[in-house]
């Protein structure tokens, strides 16, 4: 994660000096994470077919912690239209604490300063899961798309919503777990 980490800040430092549109920036705001925890029973074998506390065999639960957000990136306009951002970002809720690392193309509508946001985002679990090290995904990709005001040239505001696209675990016959964010926040351009 550290090698990432460094080849991201190489290459957001590469746009800078090659680049007289890139701007680095600090953000901050607000995460809601909503996690769907979704598992067939009937695979888990524990249970004889004929159960009658197993309605239909599955198990399907929504859970939402808020939490925050905070961190460091910047933007690379193309043109005044079309610009390319990304960030890493520190964000934590309820006992999680993950790195998520949003890389997002900025399409701005007219001169209003608004513009639609879509790309991937990466998300990296910093807890020690030690003993289930090997089943999980520390890794998780996802999915994002949103919307960023520009009040100047330097203040901006984003919100966007990031699908989990691949399960939090490995292995077969585990329980089916996605984590989606909201993230609502204001940033400061540099």
């Amino acid at each position: 994660m550290q090698r990432t980490i460094f080849y991201l800040v190489f290459l957001l430092s590469s746009f800078s000096l090659s680049a007289q549109d890139f701007k680095f920036d600090i953000n901050a705001g607000y995460l809601l994470a909503t996690t769907r925890f979704q598992v067939d029973l009937n695979q888990l074998n524990i249970f004889t077919p004929n159960d009658p506390f197993i309605q239909n065999g599955d198990l399907d639960e929504t859970n939402s912690e808020s939490g925050f957000f905070i961190g460091l990136g910047g933007q690379l306009r193309f043109s005044e239209k079309v610009g390319l951002t990304g960030h890493i970002n520190y964000a934590s809720y309820a006992e999680s604490s993950y790195f998520q690392i949003p890389v997002l193309l900025n399409y701005y509508l007219g001169d209003s300063g608004l513009n639609i946001q879509a790309g991937p985002q990466f998300s990296y679990i910093l807890e020690d899961l030690s003993v289930f090290e090997d089943d999980i995904n520390k890794l998780n990709i996802g999915a994002g798309a949103g919307l960023g005001y520009d009040f100047t040239e330097n203040l901006f505001l984003e919100a966007r919503y990031i699908f989990q696209l691949n399960d939090y675990f490995k292995i077969d016959n585990a329980p089916k777990i996605k984590t989606n964010y909201l993230n609502l926040g204001l940033g400061y351009r540099f």
